[in-house]
Formats: structure tokens, C-alpha cells, sequence
């Protein structure tokens, strides 16, 4: 009986995943929100050459996975040439997401135990190109910041128009931060009523002290303008206008204190 649960509560589980996955049959505001995130990415970041962006958050759980894959997903729509990278090498699941084997990857590239072309997998039901994280290594910190990582996305730059990979959360280990100099820019999720803004903070000084380039907010789980909720809606902020709120925020609060 407790076989039958856990197996029932799997299968759940992979439904929703799968359901959260953007496709041409996901729920109109969901495939808008997303078109409006490509957009805001692609004159963000102008230029011909290849860009690399990072999809981090404060927490586990806020949904930087699903919408680093879904924003990969989103650029292989318009038919741009696009590597997804699982680098969170702690909590991988971008494999599982997709229904794909998580071993060897780029824990095994950077470890010289396995080639890039034996890792990569080709997903033409959503046009992109996926490299799983692979078997956890002892010391994901040490591989991200080797010479071996930097080569690995020097040479795949020739190949892509755009490189999105997905790192572990700022605020409870280091690898997102130390990957600045590899990165053209971060995109931080931000998760409604569960983000406080006191991680959200933390999060932009921990970036900003190594140097990183924040190339805006996704504001993830949102209600529309007519209050009704949507399983998955996204709302995107530059990281001016996320600048702004965080001031009004601050001011709120101070105006509350003194109140």
C-alpha cells in the first residue's frame, strides 16, 4: 500500500513538472510572459555574439530551474541555437524536468572522465541542446571555477547563440557567484509571497561584491491585474526598475517604523 502512495505521488509530481514545461500548448499568459522575457533579454544584451545567462535565486523552491529551462526553451522557439547547462551540482534538476539521464555531464567533463559530445543531449521536441549536471561531485565549487569550466564555455561560444545555465541559490553556497567572470549576466528569480526581501537583498550584495552583471528580475507565481492565479505567470523587471521597488520598499518600511 505504501508502494502504491509513493508511486501515485511520483507520477503527480512528474505530471506537474511536465505541465509546467512551456510548450505551444501551455496557457496563453504563460507563452506571453515568456515572449516578453525574451524580448526584455534580447535588448537587454545586444549584439551578434554568443551570450551567457545564469538563472539563479535567494532559495531553493523559488523556480529558477523551471524558468531557466523554460527561457531556453522560449529562444529555441524563434529558432536561436541554444545550450541549456545544469551547473546546480548540489540539487540537479533539469535532467529529471525533462525526462532525460542526468549522468555522465558537465560534473564529468570538468572532471576529465567523460567528453562533451557523450554528455550532450539533443532535445528536438523543445529545439535545444541540454548538458545535465551529472554525477555530484565532492567539490561542485572547485570544478566551476577551473580552467577546465572556462575552456568548456570559451569553446561552446562558437557553437551557440545563447548559453542559459542554472546555478544553486546565492545565499546558501557560493558556486552562482564565483561563476561572474564566465557570465554575461544574471537573471534572478523572485518568488511572490515567499522571497523576503531581506534574502532578496543579500542576494543582490553577494553578486554585486564579485562583480556580477544583474540583468533583471522574475517575478515568479504572480497573480494577473484581475486577481485570478495562474499555476505558472511570470512577470519580468529590469534590474532598474527593481531598483526603484527596492526603494519604495525601503521607504515603506520606514515610514511604517515611524508610524
Amino acid at each position: 500500500m505504501a508502494g502504491l502512495f509513493e508511486r501515485r505521488r511520483r507520477d503527480a509530481q512528474i505530471k506537474e513538472t511536465q505541465n509546467s514545461i512551456l510548450t505551444d500548448a501551455s496557457p496563453w499568459q504563460v507563452q506571453e510572459a515568456y515572449k516578453a522575457l525574451r524580448t526584455n533579454i534580447i535588448f537587454s544584451m545586444p549584439g551578434n555574439d554568443c551570450k551567457v545567462i545564469a538563472f539563479t535565486s535567494a532559495f531553493s523552491h523559488d523556480g529558477k530551474s523551471i524558468n531557466c529551462l523554460n527561457c531556453a526553451i522560449s529562444f529555441g522557439q524563434i529558432g536561436k541555437k541554444v545550450l541549456l547547462i545544469d551547473c546546480d551540482m548540489r540539487l540537479p534538476t533539469i535532467a529529471k524536468k525533462l525526462g532525460i539521464a542526468g549522468t555522465p555531464g558537465i560534473s564529468d567533463i570538468l572532471a576529465g572522465e567523460a567528453q562533451f559530445g557523450t554528455t550532450l543531449h539533443k532535445d528536438s521536441t523543445h529545439g535545444i541542446h541540454v548538458l545535465p549536471a551529472g554525477n555530484l561531485p565532492p567539490d561542485p565549487t572547485w570544478l566551476l571555477q577551473s580552467d577546465q569550466m572556462n575552456s568548456l564555455l570559451e569553446l561552446m561560444r562558437k557553437y551557440y547563440d545563447y548559453i542559459f545555465i542554472d546555478l544553486p541559490p546565492v545565499t546558501t553556497v557560493t558556486d552562482a557567484a564565483i561563476m561572474s567572470k564566465y557570465v554575461d549576466g544574471y537573471l534572478l528569480i523572485v518568488r511572490h509571497q515567499v522571497t523576503e526581501y531581506r534574502a532578496i537583498s543579500d542576494m543582490i550584495g553577494q553578486l554585486r561584491l564579485a562583480g556580477s552583471k544583474i540583468v533583471g528580475f522574475v517575478y515568479n507565481d504572480a497573480h494577473n491585474e484581475g486577481g485570478q492565479y495562474y499555476h505558472r505567470y511570470y512577470r519580468y523587471y529590469s534590474y532598474g526598475d527593481r531598483s526603484e521597488e527596492e526603494s519604495s520598499s525601503k521607504r515603506s518600511e520606514k515610514k511604517a517604523s515611524k508610524q
